[in-house]
C-alpha cells in the first residue's frame, strides 16, 4: 500500500480511511484470483504502478469533466476485465454511478465479488454482455488496454449519450495520432457511425513511478 499511497500523493489525491480499506480489499482480490482468471500481467509494485496508478492518473480530469455537467453523469468502463479503470475510479469518484461492461462470465463474476467486498455494489453494476448488445447510454465511456480506436469507435459511439465523451487511456502521442487519423478515414468512408466526425483532445497523464508516456484521448461526436 505504501507505493499506492506515495503515488496518489504525487497525483494530488487524498485517501480517506474507508478508501484505503477499499483499495486493500481490491488488491487482495486481484492477487487471489489473478492466476485463475488471468486478470493482469503484473504483480506487486508493477501492478500498483502500471494498473492502479495508471487508472488513477485521470481522476482529476474526470472530476472536472463530471463537475461541468448540470446533471448526474453515468459512466462506463468498456471491457473492464479486472475492473480497471472502473473500480479504482469508483473508489475515488464517490458520487458517480459506473457500469462495468464485461462479456466474460468468469471475469464478470470476479467483478461482482470485488464490488461487494469493496462496498461499491450500491454505485457499481456489471453488464455481462458484449459491447454490441448494450442498449444503455452513458455520458462518459472509458477504457484502457482495449482495442485500437478504429475497432472500437463505432460500437462505443453507439452507447454514448448526446454530448458525452469517450475517454481512452492511451500511450505515445505518435501512435495515438495514427489511430486518430484512421478514425477520420472511417468517418469519411461512412464507417464511423452516424457522425460527421470526432473532435479530440489529448490530455497528458503523469503516472507516478512510470517512465512510459501515457495520455487520455478524449473524443466527442461532431453531428448535424
Amino acid at each position: 500500500m505504501q507505493v499506492l499511497q506515495e503515488g496518489m500523493a504525487k497525483l494530488g489525491l487524498q485517501l480517506e480511511g474507508s478508501q484505503e480499506l477499499q483499495f486493500a480489499s481490491y488488491i487482495r482480490e486481484i492477487y487471489l484470483f489473478n492466476d485463475t482468471y488471468r486478470l493482469v500481467g503484473a504483480e506487486g509494485r508493477e501492478f500498483i504502478v502500471k494498473h492502479l496508478l495508471d487508472s488513477l492518473s485521470a481522476v482529476s480530469y474526470f472530476r472536472e469533466l463530471l463537475a461541468s455537467s448540470s446533471s448526474q453523469v453515468r459512466m462506463c468502463d468498456v471491457g473492464s476485465g479486472a475492473g480497471l479503470p472502473g473500480i479504482p475510479l469508483a473508489i475515488m469518484l464517490r458520487d458517480t454511478p459506473i457500469s462495468l461492461i464485461e462479456r466474460s462470465g468468469r471475469r464478470a463474476g470476479f467483478l461482482r465479488n470485488a464490488m461487494a467486498l469493496c462496498n461499491l455494489d450500491s454505485r457499481l453494476e456489471v453488464i455481462e454482455r458484449d459491447l454490441s448488445e448494450v442498449d444503455a447510454r452513458f455520458g462518459v465511456v472509458t477504457f484502457r488496454a482495449f482495442h485500437p480506436l478504429t475497432d472500437i469507435i463505432r460500437p462505443v459511439g453507439a452507447i454514448l449519450a448526446e454530448g458525452g465523451s469517450v475517454c481512452a487511456y492511451k500511450g505515445r502521442t505518435d501512435s495515438l495520432g495514427e489511430e486518430l487519423a484512421a478514425v477520420g478515414t472511417l468517418v469519411e468512408e461512412g464507417k464511423g457511425g452516424s457522425v460527421l466526425g470526432w473532435h479530440h483532445t489529448i490530455v497528458p497523464l503523469e503516472v507516478p513511478f512510470l517512465e512510459a508516456s501515457r495520455n487520455l484521448c478524449v473524443l466527442q461526436k461532431i453531428t448535424r
